[in-house]
This record gives C-alpha cells, structure tokens and sequence, in this order.
C-alpha cells in the first residue's frame, strides 16, 4: 500500500479517513428533475457534509444553477466544469469531483512532484527521488504555471488539483508547464510510475547532519501512515540497531536531534502512533530479553530527543494534523514555511453513477483551542521560505535553520 494513498484501501480511526462508503438518504431528497450525477452529489452533501448549514451557502439555488447549465452543456468537458464550480461553492479543500477512470481501484502511479502557494503563484514544494519529475530536472522553487494545459495562479487550488492530478494510472502522463527563475518557460510530459513504498523512501532519506561538533539525525517523509511512523520508531527507538548495516549512518548512535520533514507531504491515515512516540510515552519496560548468558537486557525505553517539524506550502491534509499535534503537546518547534491549509477533515468519497467520485469532508478538524486551519494553514514558529541551498551538496535554508533551533534547545526533551 503506498503510505501517503488516500484510497478505499485505507483503514479507518485517523483524523483523515478515506473510503469508498455508502450513506442514508438525505433528509432533503434531490428533485426527480435533477440528472443521476447532479441527484446523487445534492443528496451526498445535505446528508453528509460535516456542516449541516453548508457554511451558510445557498446550496438549492448552486444546484438549480447547475443543473441548468447541465441542461445546455452535453460535453463531458463542460460538465466537468459545471460540477467543479458546484462543489467550489462549499470553499472547503477536500470536496471535490474525479472524473470517470482518472484514477485507478488500485496501484497508483505519480509523476513524484508536490507543489504549493508560493509568491502568488504555485511551485515545486517536493520532488520524489527517481521520480518522473526528478528526471525531468525539477527542483525546489521552480514555478508551476500550468497543468494539463490549466493555469496555476494567485487562486488557491483543492486538494484534487495540488496532489491528485499527479496521481494515476501506471504509464499515463501528465503535462507541466515550469519556469525556474532567470531562465524561459518549458513544459515537460512527466510519465507516472509506482511510488517506492514510503518506509523505504523514508530510510533512503536518513542521514547524519554535523554542525558545530554535534550530529543530527534527518529523515523525510513522503505520506502518513503507521507504515512511516514506525519506520520513525525504529530509527530512533534503538539507534545502534538502526544504524547496523545502513550506508552513512555509522553515527547514527551519537545524532543529539532530529529533523523529521514533511515537506510536500501529502497525508494519507494518521494512527497517532508518531506523536505520542516523540512525547517520549513509548513504554516498552514490560518484560525482560535475557541473551546466551543470561544476562536481563530491559527492551529499550525511548529518551526524547529534541525534534523539529520542517514544512512546507505542500505540507497537507494529515500531515498538517501532525503539525498540530506537535503544537498542542510542545514535541518542537515547526520550521519552514505556513502548510497548505488543507486541514477539513475526515474525507470520505462515493461513487456516481456515471463513474466518477465524489469526494467530500464528512467531518473537520479542530485545533484544541477550538481553531480550524482550513484554508488558512498553520504557522511555523521559525519562518523560512523553502529554497534549495545555496552550492551543490548544501542544506537548504528549511534544515539549517531547524539545526539552529534544536542547538538552541540544547537538553530539553
């Protein structure tokens, strides 16, 4: 399963839930005039919208608009159109329509680039190593003008068109028109092709940063799952164990921090298993391992190290939950740049009659204070514009500044 697949695959119990489920009826049945796809999407959202008020939106008056429209628009094109405008109306980023065979039951493919606001505009936020788009050359910063032929503005985009629309079926493409400052427009045909699995993206990622006499461990995620979590736990549970047998983390033992990055990470399901883990709440002193010479070796119990969260505007859905769980119990400072904003909630989808899904947000998230960032994004305590480093082989700004705060944290848990 790939880490970060929002898929019907997916289990339930996250904050984020994805699933092809079906509902009840809706207390407000759709008129008998409306077309089967328009009926199924109006009875969907009055009866299982995670607000019942529909943000205050004259929900009757959108759909009577549309099924107008639809009325005089028999292109499959424009009805794309007519339903995204529709469901744009709710402004929630979760809520949205794939059209018929854009994506597959099962075995996704990506091109590997994640992107995010970024000067008024969208840019590159991640490219997956040995990716489609890491071969095409794209790197963080570059601009993202366009995709399949539609413009990337100043407008904020749903999750379908930041992360899906990299997403489908093995061998299909997807067209990116980029600019990398100082040099001309270009547009590249990325192929998608399986994803790695995230445990082995991540373990590729790990590394020991040396600054001023100390090491730090760093390693990326790419999606949320407990398959990533526990590749987090196994890592710095038991660091003389992780470090066995593994390329460049011979001083994996001595790291004195951690650099967990979730730069253009795009979610996926939370078990909750990785914030309670950093808390240091991790208790494994239940029972004893006694070796040849019977000699008791206690399980090891894990010591926190201090830890920073790197994000970024590509940094969204649960990953952005992760985000607030390092805020509510003080794991570490988050660095980097305000994530995506798109933090609503439970998302599930349906099946329409025409083939399509229809994917919405059946319940929201709440800081514990009681604040959503639904749309506006959560803050970092150390801002940094994500930009790559200054030579070949550098750290970017995101790290270095991550380094300064965990040396400034120096014996706090």
């Amino acid at each position: 399963m790939r880490t970060r697949r929002l898929s019907p695959a997916l289990p339930a119990g996250g904050l984020l839930v994805f699933g092809l489920l079906a509902g009840p009826a809706s207390a407000q049945p759709a008129a008998t005039a409306q077309p089967p796809v328009l009926a199924e999407i109006d009875r969907t959202i009055r009866g299982r919208f995670f607000d019942p008020k529909l943000k205050g939106v004259d929900w009757s008056g959108a759909v009577a608009r549309a099924a107008a429209e639809l009325a005089a628009s028999p292109a499959s094109v424009a009805r794309d159109a007519i339903y995204d405008r529709l469901l744009a109306t709710l402004n929630d980023s979760h809520t949205f329509r794939v059209p018929t065979g854009r994506l597959p039951e099962r075995a996704w493919a990506t091109a590997g680039l994640r992107i995010g606001q970024d000067s008024g505009g969208y840019a590159v936020k991640g490219v997956v190593p040995a990716s489609s788009a890491d071969r095409a050359g794209l790197r963080i910063g570059d601009r993202v003008l366009a995709v399949d032929g539609h413009p990337y503005g100043a407008g904020r985009v749903n999750f379908r068109d930041l992360f899906f629309v990299f997403e489908g079926p093995a061998g299909s493409t997807v067209s990116v028109t980029w600019q990398r400052p100082g040099e001309a427009p270009r547009t590249d045909k990325l192929v998608r092709t399986p994803e790695e699995g995230g445990d082995a993206l991540a373990w590729r990622s790990a590394r020991v940063i040396r600054r001023g006499g100390k090491a730090y461990g760093y390693a990326r995620l790419w999606g949320m799952s407990a398959e990533t979590a526990l590749v987090v736990v196994d890592m710095l549970s038991d660091r003389s164990i992780a470090a066995q047998g593994r390329a460049g983390l011979a001083d994996w033992p001595a790291i004195e921090g951690f650099l967990l990055d979730v730069r253009g990470n795009s979610g996926g399901y939370d078990p909750n298993i990785l914030a309670t883990f950093l808390r240091g709440r991790w208790d494994t002193a239940d029972y004893y391992v006694v070796d040849r010479d019977a000699k008791r070796l206690m399980p090891p119990a894990y010591q926190p190290l201090p830890v920073a969260l790197l994000t970024n505007s590509g940094t969204a859905s649960n990953a952005e939950a992760l985000a607030l769980k390092f805020r509510a119990h003080g794991i570490g400072p988050i660095v980097g740049e305000t994530t995506a904003g798109m933090a609503s909630g439970g998302a599930s989808a349906v099946p329409l009659p025409d083939g399509s899904t229809l994917w919405f947000s059946e319940r929201a998230i709440e800081s514990l204070d009681g604040k959503s960032y639904e749309g506006r994004g959560i803050d970092p305590e150390v801002a940094v514009a994500d930009r790559p480093g200054a030579g070949e082989g550098q750290d970017d700004a995101v790290v270095e500044a991550a380094i300064r705060a965990l040396a400034g944290s120096a014996g706090k848990p």
